[in-house]
């Protein structure tokens, strides 16, 4: 028995490892993509895949954008490269898959800018455990780099589904937790993993750099009553097994049933 972690911890390696290898095993598309973000159509829907949040400061997105260079390789990027794809002349794309089954967190930041996109105000609570003090804001996100915040950067007519597992920890927790709290999304896989806390950056006096988790816990406003989110989000609908997360032709079809 490995004494260096705790039992929650090897549960979620186990996940990373079972989900990763699934994923893996599916076919030349997975198995040859090394980049974390990745946009994929098949047939009337486009597969979004985030293994973790990262975003980098508005002005390179918008400095990307006006000089007509590519966009950074990260969640903001993603979401912008798609959106613009989905809604090119004759689109075929009527459904969006955001696939979180291999996400284990990072840059709420760039989590909220996803719910943004999806939810048009996004909304984002935090409980402060220490002194109970309650704060929620909402968020709306520039998609289309035009400097306005309109309709058009909102994904609002499409029909939209967010894949969880074990492994969707932390902000890749948030995303779904706020995703089914809106009725807007349709929640596919299995229960996420988690995880409520920001992390809380420390150091000692003699300079030894450590992270635990904070005090400041990610939750969900209803009904005027925060709700944290650590005990996961369940799905709408059942994936019993792994390897059928990543089977995209599949996908469509039970999407297309639904």
């Amino acid at each position: 028995m490995d004494w260096t972690t705790g039992p929650a911890a090897r549960k979620m390696d186990e996940a990373v490892v079972m989900y990763g290898n699934a994923r893996a095993a599916a076919d030349d598309f997975y198995k040859t993509e090394d980049n974390p973000f990745v946009y994929e159509e098949v047939g009337n829907t486009a597969f979004l895949i985030f293994d973790s949040f990262l975003s980098h400061s508005a002005s390179v997105y918008y400095n990307a954008f006006q000089n007509g260079e590519k966009l950074p390789l990260d969640t903001i990027g993603l979401v912008i490269y798609a959106h613009n794809n989905i809604y090119r002349n004759d689109s075929p794309i009527e459904n969006v898959v955001i696939d979180l089954s291999n996400n284990t967190g990072g840059d709420v930041d760039a989590a909220i800018f996803l719910m943004a996109w999806i939810l048009g105000d996004a909304p984002f609570s935090v409980k402060d455990t220490f002194t109970g003090a309650l704060s929620t804001a909402s968020y709306r996100a520039d998609v289309n780099l035009d400097r306005n915040f309109n309709s058009g950067d909102v994904l609002d007519d499409k029909n939209v589904y967010v894949l969880v597992s074990p492994v969707s920890f932390s902000c890749g927790n948030l995303v779904p937790a706020a995703f089914k709290a809106s009725d807007k999304v349709t929640v596919l896989g299995r229960t996420s993993g988690g995880g409520s806390c920001i992390v809380q950056p420390l150091s000692t006096a003699w300079g030894t750099l450590f992270q635990i988790s904070g005090s400041q816990r990610m939750s969900f406003l209803k009904n005027g009553t925060f709700y944290d989110i650590d005990a996961g989000v369940a799905p709408d609908f059942t994936l019993v097994r792994p390897e059928k997360y990543y089977d995209h032709k599949m996908l469509v079809e039970y999407i297309n049933g639904l």
